[in-house]
């Protein structure tokens, strides 16, 4: 009875964490907060057509090849979550700092979901 208990235990865990992946950081501008490199209209707008994304990465201390591909699979045809995940976890942890204050000096909230 035991063992079936702790086995029970065990895949229920497995099932939470099976969801639990890398991820990069929350965005928030006004009352919409967004996953940075979510597929989302709204989230392409706020970054793309604004040209917010622009700015920020021009400002930012990561490599320029990085940069462009941070705008490409963010604000072009070929928008992949999974390619900025791993784009922004290849980076340092000075360089993901940098990038979140890139976006706190254009007004973006970090890690912050409004209500």
């Amino acid at each position: 009875m035991r063992l079936w208990f702790r086995i029970l235990v065990v895949c229920m865990l497995a099932v939470v964490f099976a969801g639990c992946g890398p991820t990069t950081f929350i965005i928030s501008k006004g009352t919409r907060a967004y996953y940075l490199g979510r597929k989302s209209d709204s989230l392409y707008e706020m970054l793309c057509r604004s040209g917010d994304l622009e700015q920020i990465l021009s400002e930012t201390t990561m490599p320029d090849n990085l940069k462009k591909d941070l705008y490409r699979y963010t604000c072009t045809e070929e928008r992949s979550k999974e390619k900025v995940v791993a784009l922004y976890n290849f980076l340092s942890p000075e360089e993901k700092k940098n990038f979140q204050d890139a976006f706190r000096r254009h007004d973006y909230t970090i890690n912050y979901v409004p209500c």
